[in-house]
């Protein structure tokens, strides 16, 4: 995928979601992997059927995650940078009272199956065109119902800002099953003059939990985006992907 495009467009996701970290002086662990059916950023698909692990650790109000997307079979977009992906984010969450907390990071986005080396950004440079991104965020969360959130971002690389919002909501169907619903929307502003666009997901998971330390989902996903046709690539080289329809996931949290 062309990540001008994308970001022009979004993990979780799945985009890329960040895990923010609070609470006693030591270092915790948790573990997700998830399956999907389609790998969706900000609106527009970049990959089919993938596998998305994730790693977090957190110290007091500081975290590191780290976040991959691996497309399973020959259905993935191999000449772009949704295929194989991996992104890594340090941070520092903290509430500014009892009602709203602030997150502050960097998310740096990396692809491992494009020829550019691992510190190769968005230029040309001795190694070839880059593909690597840098992008810090801003957000507010509120203790409030629905859990609203609100985010900034902005990609250097890209020349993209973006502005999302989410909310989402626990329905405990029993002591240890819940149904989640959860949504997000967005805009991104393209910077060096290409197309702005809005952006949404919404989410719906049934959980249950194996654990104190452990839990399972699966839940089905729409999201879109009202960029023009739904491309993102050359469609001339590999044909329009669609940017908007459903999907599903199934995946499984641990904590530490």
């Amino acid at each position: 995928m062309n990540r001008a495009a994308l970001f022009a467009l979004s993990a979780l996701g799945a985009s890329t979601s960040v895990i923010g970290a609070a609470g006693a002086e030591s270092v915790e662990v948790s573990t997700a992997v998830g399956f999907e059916s389609r790998y969706v950023f900000r609106g527009v698909q970049f990959a089919e059927t993938s596998i998305q692990p994730a790693i977090n650790l957190s110290y007091g109000n500081f975290y590191l995650n780290s976040w991959f997307n691996l497309p399973i079979g020959d259905d993935d977009l191999v000449v772009t940078p949704g295929g194989e992906e991996l992104d890594l984010v340090a941070g520092y969450s903290a509430s500014l009272n009892d009602i709203i907390s602030y997150d502050v990071g960097v998310t740096y986005y990396t692809f491992p199956d494009l020829a550019s080396g691992f510190f190769d950004v968005l230029r040309e440079d001795g190694d070839g065109l880059g593909a690597n991104t840098v992008e810090p965020y801003i957000g507010l969360a509120f203790d409030a119902p629905l859990a609203p959130s609100v985010y900034l971002y902005h990609d250097f690389f890209l020349d993209t800002t973006t502005v999302q919002g989410s909310a989402s909501y626990s329905f405990p169907l029993s002591e240890k099953t819940s149904f989640d619903v959860g949504g997000y929307i967005g805009y991104v502003f393209d910077d060096a003059g290409g197309t702005d666009y809005l952006y949404g997901t919404a989410s719906a998971d049934l959980s249950y939990t194996l654990s104190d330390n452990g839990s399972v989902y699966t839940g089905l996903r729409y999201g879109g985006s009202d960029i023009a046709g739904g491309a993102v690539i050359d469609d001339a080289i590999l044909g329009t992907r669609q940017a908007s329809g459903f999907w599903w996931g199934v995946g499984f949290n641990a904590d530490f």
